[in-house]
């Protein structure tokens, strides 16, 4: 049985039975539509913003990620600015003083560094800042590196003859023991310019000329023992020490890579090897740059660290 509804009626002060009529109906359907308006707009709210929170979270830990990511190119493309820079260097140097010609002015050389700003990049974080920066920075100074080599390669074309007598392989295939510099001579006791290289080589191992000359002396005696120069032209001049035997004679003409001696343990040395100098002009200069014939980028690279790390001396 359904249940009935009472209501108090003031004007007679009686419970009397309240009628339900469409109109009341529709009121309460309302009344309830509206209460369910109401909580489903406050949880879909509640839901929205969690959501949001999820989102914002996904793209934070994404954008860390990405900053990590540039983070770590930017290291690789430090070490790439700093391989370029020896590039640059070696052609300063080494390349442009054997042709004559002058070094890139480091006006010109660092003409590609910085930039204006665009306010797209000014809103990156800065990581992406820096490698865009780096980037732009490196591909000015590899365009003009690879001008640089175009020019020097029309040079070195024209100075072929020249080339031939400029110092440019190892005289044996020993491993160098002591760079060229201030050392603690072995025998002496006393802190004393090494003014070459010392290579390991047994005794009797074959010793090499380093580029085209003739032999200006070959002669035994002093702190240098038994000892070799040549003389290429050009303002060079290669001397050989230490050495066991000759294979060649004063006024004889060689090539790059001919047989000149056997190395030894004669003058004062402390056990066999190789001592080999480079003279330019007169001055006594450091031969670890003029391997560039016989070795590779990689393998140079790897030699003048050695050589700078080699403090054994042997004379």
């Amino acid at each position: 049985m359904a249940q009935k509804n009472y209501y108090y009626d003031k004007e007679t002060c009686t419970y009397k039975e309240e009628v339900i009529t469409p109109k009341k109906i529709t009121k309460k359907v309302l009344e309830y539509l509206s209460m369910g308006v109401i909580i489903g707009g406050v949880f879909f709210g509640a839901s929205y913003s969690f959501l949001d929170d999820i989102k914002q979270k996904n793209l934070k830990e994404k954008n860390n990620q990405l900053v990590a990511q540039i983070e770590k190119v930017n290291a690789k493309l430090v070490n790439l600015e700093a391989s370029v820079e020896d590039i640059h260097n070696r052609d300063n140097n080494f390349y442009r003083s054997i042709l004559n010609t002058s070094p890139i002015d480091n006006g010109v050389w660092n003409g590609g560094t910085g930039g204006a700003v665009t306010p797209i990049l000014a809103m990156q974080p800065t990581a992406l800042r820096d490698a865009e920066a780096k980037l732009n920075n490196l591909t000015y100074k590899i365009e003009l590196q690879n001008r640089s080599f175009e020019h020097l390669s029309k040079l070195l074309k024209e100075n072929q003859e020249k080339l031939k007598r400029i110092p440019a392989i190892k005289p044996v295939p020993g491993v160098v023991i002591s760079g060229f510099g201030v050392r603690v001579h072995p025998i002496l006791h006393i802190r004393k310019e090494h003014t070459g290289l010392d290579f390991t080589a047994p005794i009797g191992t074959p010793v090499m000329a380093t580029a085209d000359g003739v032999v200006a002396t070959a002669t035994a005696g002093n702190g240098y023992g038994n000892q070799i120069e040549i003389d290429h032209g050009y303002g060079f001049v290669t001397k050989f020490a230490h050495l066991s035997e000759f294979k060649v004679k004063v006024g004889d003409v060689v090539k790059r890579g001919d047989l000149i001696a056997l190395t030894g343990n004669t003058g004062l040395s402390s056990g066999p090897h190789l001592h080999y100098e480079i003279i330019k002009n007169g001055e006594k200069i450091d031969p670890v740059d003029y391997f560039y014939q016989d070795l590779s980028p990689k393998e140079y690279e790897q030699f003048r660290k050695e050589a700078a790390a080699a403090s054994q001396t042997m004379d």
